[in-house]
């Protein structure tokens, strides 16, 4: 039978570690004004190296707006952190937000479009955040394999709480261990958006005694006649 253990964070066998927030550091991200709107518009937005963006939040009405795709690519790109909080000069205000969501080409892979959700210094936002990990699995030994069942943790916290990522530490797994969103240690301010019972990262394969189950099983297995 498969054989699954809860590992928890009181558990030496277990390490999560979450990385430093922004601490509200933004990355100025250049905008264009947009008066057009429409499948026109944008064309002749992209025919300038340009994509349509859209900056909102609850209760307050959008605004439209210009980017370079090439230059949000590069911040990201430089950054690895998909939460990073950018700062957007839109109407002579600078505002900070974070990208919620963003739109390719499916070939060139250029950006063509960018949502974004603009951000209050004390109020909680959902974001997703990367899970990553470190080691290797003691269970990997005995042809154990981990896979990711999420590779990101959605939690709610205020901009300067962000996270950057989770590394979990899977040096102690076994085979059938697994880990779930409550397992995580959230630093200061930051509380889980989705159920903490939800499973993250399992080590799949074989353990011993299956092993030795089945080295048994063969050796009593009759030869056949030659």
């Amino acid at each position: 039978m498969f054989r699954c253990n809860h590992l928890v964070t009181t558990n030496s066998r277990l390490r999560v570690d979450a990385a430093t927030g922004n601490n509200m550091d933004s990355t100025p991200l250049n905008t264009e004004p947009r008066t057009e709107t429409g499948k026109g518009s944008a064309r002749k937005l992209r025919a300038k190296g340009l994509a349509p963006a859209v900056m909102y939040r609850a209760g307050e009405a959008a605004m439209q707006f210009a980017i370079s795709p090439k230059e949000i690519q590069t911040i990201f790109r430089k950054s690895g952190n998909p939460n990073l909080i950018l700062s957007l000069n839109i109407e002579g205000k600078s505002v900070d937000c974070i990208l919620k969501d963003y739109h390719k080409h499916p070939v060139s892979g250029e950006v063509l479009h960018c949502d974004f959700y603009a951000l209050k210094k004390n109020e909680g936002v959902p974001v997703e955040i990367i899970v990553r990990v470190s080691g290797k699995a003691a269970g990997e030994t005995l042809g154990g394999k981990i896979r990711f069942l999420r590779r990101t943790v959605r939690v709610i916290a205020k901009p300067a709480d962000i996270p950057a990522q989770f590394t979990i530490d899977i040096s102690n797994m076994a085979v059938g261990d697994f880990i779930r969103a409550g397992d995580i240690e959230l630093p200061k301010g930051v509380t889980l958006g989705i159920d903490g019972r939800t499973n993250i990262i399992v080590l799949h394969g074989k353990s011993v005694h299956q092993e030795e189950e089945e080295v048994e099983a063969a050796a009593e297995e009759p030869q056949a006649e030659a």
